[in-house]
């Protein structure tokens, strides 16, 4: 900070670079010392010549002092000072529009015209905007009138999912730091009455029952929905037992799943010269520049890129630019599916919903109206108990819509 405020002064009250050469330019310099000259930078370029910085104020006075001595003084360059003052007024006209701009960034710097989004995963980026611009937050908002307090209570109202948000300006970037609500865990009770029913339809081969009745047993041909295992179970009282059922119920069974895709399609290959265009965004509004915006682009891929003028972490301007990259493509008819990647997504779907092991798999491939048809057939062997609320309704049912 020193540093930075001794060039300041330096260039402020004027510093000149001079050349000193005489018999004795060491006379000189005693007679600037006498003087209280301040002079530094001093350099030796033989022994009759002498260069050294000292102020522009005390230029007339060494110029005097060296008559004296016999030397003779060249100036060799001018920084700050007089010098600064009359292209300050030759380019008065620079000046003022550099105040202006500065004077415009300032303005610019107290409203929003950029928004980050940081810790939501749940709620999409377009909902959250919605909901601060509900709130009085949104690009161009002045945000010194913005009261953080009062757009987390409005967020927290129109978001049931927002647990905790704040917003932190920085220049003219505004950032959304949200926590999202931690979802309450489903509640384990002991009490109550659930059954088990077939996920699947299959062949039961064995059976682990911890608790409820069975009413299936080994060697069964069972369907989807129907009855394994019942949470009431009798007792020695008139009224049965409710239990929550538990256990394991294997089963072999035969599952199919189908993949379809067009046997052709278009591919796209770039071709040619791609060109851009440009156009400007103020704000909300947009500039197009170029002619013709509203033509349609045929044949042709168009990547948009955005660029916000400012400086990262420090300040955005209110204007955007974007870049419009038009791409000639060329359309041809190739092969539309992939027989592999189709086998190993049917064999991974089987795999994700088979609890247990898969015995045996075949594929087999067939078109029909222009599509391909891969089906996988597998053999499995697995558990198909799964666990169901039971209520009054349900009371002796064998059966439940899956």
């Amino acid at each position: 900070m020193g540093l930075n405020m001794e060039r300041i002064s330096d260039a402020l009250r004027g510093t000149v670079r001079i050349e000193i050469s005489g018999s004795f330019p060491e006379s000189l310099l005693n007679t600037a010392a006498l003087s209280g000259i301040e002079v530094w930078n001093i350099e030796c370029l033989d022994a009759w010549t002498v260069c050294l910085d000292c102020y522009e104020n005390r230029l007339p006075e060494l110029e005097s002092a060296a008559m004296d001595c016999g030397c003779d003084l060249k100036v060799l360059s001018r920084r700050g000072g007089r010098g600064s003052l009359r292209f300050a007024r030759r380019r008065l006209g620079l000046l003022i529009g550099l105040g202006l701009a500065a004077l415009l960034l300032f303005a610019s710097s107290l409203f929003i015209w950029r928004i980050d989004i940081r810790g939501s995963s749940r709620l999409s980026r377009g909902e959250i905007l919605r909901a601060l611009e509900d709130s009085g937050v949104s690009v161009g908002s002045f945000w010194p009138a913005l009261s953080v307090e009062q757009v987390r209570s409005e967020m927290m109202q129109r978001l049931p999912d927002v647990g905790w948000m704040t917003v932190n300006v920085s220049g003219s970037r505004a950032v959304v730091l949200i926590q999202e609500r931690i979802s309450r865990p489903e509640i384990y009770r002991e009490s109550g009455s659930v059954d088990l029913v077939a996920a699947k339809g299959g062949l039961i081969r064995r059976m682990n029952i911890l608790a409820g009745a069975p009413k299936v047993s080994a060697g069964q041909v069972v369907i989807p929905g129907e009855l394994l295992v019942s949470g009431q179970r009798a007792s020695l009282t008139d009224s049965g037992e409710s239990v929550r059922a538990r256990g394991t119920v294997m089963a072999e069974t035969w599952v199919e799943l189908n993949a379809v895709c067009p046997l052709e399609e278009e591919l796209k290959t770039p071709t040619g010269f791609s060109h851009s265009r440009f156009a400007l965004i103020f704000g909300k509004r947009r500039v197009n520049l170029y002619f013709s915006s509203g033509k349609a682009i045929d044949a042709c891929d168009k990547i948009i890129s955005e660029y916000t003028l400012g400086m990262e972490g420090l300040f955005s301007l209110p204007i955007r630019v974007v870049r419009e990259r038009i791409v000639p493509c060329r359309y041809t008819v190739g092969d539309g599916c992939d027989r592999e990647a189709m086998a190993r997504r049917l064999y991974t779907g089987l795999e994700q919903d088979t609890e247990g092991q898969i015995l045996q798999y075949s594929l087999t491939e067939g078109s029909d109206g222009g599509l391909y048809v891969l089906t996988l057939r597998a053999h499995c062997n697995e558990n198909i108990a799964a666990p169901v609320e039971r209520t009054q309704q349900d009371a002796g049912k064998e059966y439940y819509d899956r």
